[in-house]
């Protein structure tokens, strides 16, 4: 009977250990043993789970849910091709605000070719740089958000077009060293909703840029 009892508490050790979690030992990076057979081969349960014992190893079977090492390979980082973007320093910047056309038109009206007048003023002292090509000048169009967008990103290049034309002939420039474009109502200054701001977001933007 002694025996038995012997016996029995042995297979309820095992019992228990079979069922305690891999546990990490608190004097080093350790985990509970395994039981094998004689072939040493490791027993599991009926649920397929690894039975342990209560001794510590630092073996991690993978079969006993330890991921195998993998080797992490860094990837150089692949050639982006960048695009370059033309830059410079900006010599001079003018914005005239209110550019009056005639209506639902590109034609300047007396009033805006004597705000322009102004602009030439300011970019003479360029003249001879822009003709030398050692400069470029931009002029940029915009409108205010009255009418539809794709009609307003016509109507600015129009204008812009119209404003570029009246700056090259006023300086005495090659108009084919200017560059042009419309940004329509994308790109607005002021609030579309009052007058006041639709007025200055009728406007061209004219840069004198150092190549």
């Amino acid at each position: 009977m002694k025996h038995s009892k012997t016996l029995l508490a042995a297979a309820l050790g095992l019992l228990v250990a079979s069922s305690m979690p891999a546990q990490a030992d608190n004097h080093g990076d350790k985990v509970n043993n395994y039981v094998k057979d004689s072939n040493g081969a490791v027993v599991t349960d009926s649920n397929g789970d690894c039975v342990r014992t209560y001794d510590m190893t630092d073996e991690r079977l993978e079969e006993c849910g330890y991921g195998s090492m993998e080797v992490v390979v860094e990837k150089s980082p692949e050639m982006v091709e960048v695009a370059v973007v033309e830059s410079g320093e900006v010599l001079e910047s003018v914005v005239v605000e209110n550019i009056q056309f005639a209506f639902d038109s590109a034609e300047l009206t007396a009033q805006s070719k004597t705000m322009l007048d102004d602009a030439v003023t300011r970019l003479a002292p360029y003249k001879e740089l822009i003709r030398a090509q050692t400069t470029r000048v931009t002029v940029t169009g915009h409108t205010d958000s009255t009418g539809p967008e794709d009609y307003n990103q016509g109507l600015s290049e129009r204008r812009a077009n119209a404003v570029a034309d009246y700056m090259a002939n006023s300086l005495g420039v090659d108009r084919a060293r200017m560059q042009v474009s419309g940004e329509g109502e994308s790109n607005p200054i002021a609030d579309n909703a009052t007058r006041e701001g639709r007025a200055k977001n009728r406007r061209a933007e004219i840069d004198v840029i150092q190549k």
